[in-house]
């Protein structure tokens, strides 16, 4: 997403978009001019656009256009606008909500109307959609798939797994032998599916070096790497890893007011739950087997007796930074990685040195001795 001024936007059209059918309405600054519904079909989004200019000074370079994260039901529209070069917010519901105030009522017309004042309020720092890359948009599609497949596979294997401690040897096999092909048949899907996503990103340059970049962090599998590309738009939309721990609800926020209110530090609840747990996972693997990750675990739980939840929210910070370390900075995870200092970088571009070239770099805390 991008961000410029918008002061220069005269109408602001605010669009509530739903399976069958979208509204939108129209305003010049806090004055409403036209509600309009209209199929939502490609065809009469293309009249939408040929109604708008009939609108007296309207153009699509002097106004903006809202829309609420409403899924697929959204794609028909976004395309259509982005082919005309209209700038497009496509914002979370939350957000919308939440400047306007306290609301009362619902109908899709008053919806379109609040999506349209809120364009108009905040006009200083809107963020305008840009489409993600065609790649990107299959693999999030596949990923879906792969979830919705897995979640479908546990609804059946779950009860089988009960069954083996309370139910009787013929009503267990009798349950096994109705399940056993659809089992079967899901698991292979599955397999295709991962096969499949990893061929894609693997024949693409530029993803297949970010997720080899993240894979090769310890403990982050493909799986976590392939939704951090995929909810960050390629690290377009988030690069900074403090702002990613917000987004999937890693960063803790403080709860104090006054001298009453003092509770303690915890974690928002407004986040991106899945992605969350997949970097908990990573947590886990981390502290289950020796290693640093491990001694840190035991060094804050045992000896500073400190919550074992709050330290692993620790560690998946870590595991953050160190990703977003790797992909910001091209390349591998080093263990012992030493960092080229800021003011020797620079010292060496006015010399018209190529850093990179050098062969070798030692840091000592007092002297630095280069040898090429």
């Amino acid at each position: 997403m991008g961000t410029e001024l918008t002061r220069k936007f005269k109408f602001y059209i605010g669009i509530d978009v739903s399976k069958s059918f979208f509204d939108y309405v129209i305003t010049q600054g806090k004055t409403v001019l036209h509600h309009k519904q209209v199929l939502n079909k490609d065809s009469e989004i293309e009249s939408l656009i040929l109604d708008l200019k009939q609108i007296a000074g309207f153009k699509l370079s002097n106004a903006v256009f809202g829309m609420e994260h409403s899924g697929l039901y959204c794609n028909a529209l976004l395309h259509a606008l982005h082919k005309k070069k209209a700038k497009i917010v496509h914002e979370n519901a939350n957000m919308i909500r939440n400047s306007l105030g306290n609301l009362r009522g619902k109908t899709d017309k008053i919806d379109a109307g609040r999506i349209a004042e809120y364009l108009y309020k905040c006009r200083e720092g809107l963020k305008f959609w840009e489409p993600k890359r065609q790649i990107l948009n299959q693999l999030a599609s596949l990923a879906s798939l792969r979830e919705r497949l897995i979640a479908t596979k546990n609804i059946l294997d779950m009860p089988l797994k009960e069954m083996s401690k309370f139910a009787t040897k013929e009503i267990i096999e009798q349950t096994r032998h109705h399940c056993q092909a659809s089992l079967l048949a899901l698991n292979l899907n599955i397999a295709d599916i991962d096969n499949s996503i990893k061929l894609i990103w693997s024949g693409d340059e530029y993803l297949s070096v970010k997720m080899k970049q993240m894979m090769s962090v310890p403990y982050v599998g493909k799986t976590t790497a392939l939704q951090i590309l995929i909810k960050t738009n390629e690290l377009i939309d988030i690069n900074d890893p403090r702002k990613f721990a917000a987004f999937c609800g890693v960063a803790p926020y403080p709860h104090k007011s006054g001298t009453t209110v003092n509770k303690r530090t915890r974690t928002s609840s407004m986040a991106d739950k899945k992605m969350k747990a997949l970097i908990h996972i990573c947590a886990l693997g981390s502290i289950k087997t020796k290693g640093e990750f491990r001694t840190y675990y035991d060094r804050k739980t045992v000896g500073e007796g400190k919550n074992g939840m709050l330290v692993l929210n620790a560690i998946r910070f870590k595991l953050l930074l160190r990703i977003f370390a790797c992909v910001n900075g091209n390349r591998m995870y080093q263990a012992e990685y030493i960092p080229t200092p800021k003011r020797i970088i620079s010292q060496f571009s006015l010399l018209n040195v190529d850093v990179l070239q050098m062969k070798h770099v030692f840091c000592f805390n007092t002297k630095r001795v280069f040898s090429s």
